[in-house]
């Protein structure tokens, strides 16, 4: 269940870059393209994904969970974090799924 407002989900995709997104009425988002939430020393995805079309770039980051991942994506690259399960994980994966460099 997420919990954001529509104006909160606004925010935040402006904050990370994520542009061409739909907010559905579950309050997860669609985006046409890429996410790129890589570098950003982030410990949990800051939104609750649904549908991708691109590649999914959360690597290099310190995710103890892939909560909030996109229920189907092209490509899906979570190395080099501190993952030690991947449940909440995409269900779906099109192209490649990248997940080294893990606990």
């Amino acid at each position: 269940m997420n919990y954001l407002t529509d104006k909160e989900i606004h925010e935040i995709c402006r904050e990370y870059g994520i542009t061409d997104y739909t907010i559905n009425s579950d309050g997860s988002i669609d985006v046409d393209g890429d996410v790129y939430l890589s570098y950003r020393k982030l410990t949990k995805l800051p939104l609750k994904f649904n549908h991708v079309s691109g590649n999914f770039l959360c690597y290099r980051n310190k995710l103890t969970t892939l909560e909030g991942s996109p229920k189907s994506v092209f490509s899906f690259f979570c190395y080099s974090n501190t993952l030690t399960t991947l449940e909440g994980g995409p269900k779906s994966v099109g192209g490649d799924f990248w997940c080294s460099y893990n606990k």
